[in-house]
């Protein structure tokens, strides 16, 4: 038997919590272009200042770069801490998890 959840999909008995639509912003933001080399900068020098991002992702332009760090902050995938130049940008607890997961699924990519 067929049942909608509370986001409106339809799902066979017993897998209500199998839901993935709440997924829907974090997929799009990480699957943007740039998002996960930013998120490589960031865990590899945190935390690191807008101007370190951009000068080891040299073909990114600011509002480029300034778009993807507010999406993926949004998504609750880094954190920022001051304002303006001052900022300094980490991976979050989820941040660290979801870039983690990744490395996981290709054998050989931890060193």
């Amino acid at each position: 038997m067929s049942r909608v959840s509370d986001c409106g999909c339809s799902v066979q008995d017993g897998e209500i919590g199998s839901c993935y639509c709440v997924l829907e912003p974090l997929v799009q933001a990480v699957g943007r272009r740039h998002a996960l080399p930013i998120l490589n900068v960031i865990a590899a020098r945190e935390p690191v200042h807008f101007n370190q991002i951009q000068q080891q992702l040299h073909s990114l332009s600011s509002s480029t770069l300034a778009e993807r760090l507010r999406e993926l902050e949004a998504v609750g995938l880094i954190r920022k801490e001051g304002e303006d130049s001052r900022s300094e940008y980490g991976l979050t607890r989820k941040g660290r998890t979801l870039r983690s997961s990744l490395r996981d699924l290709f054998p050989g990519s931890r060193n």
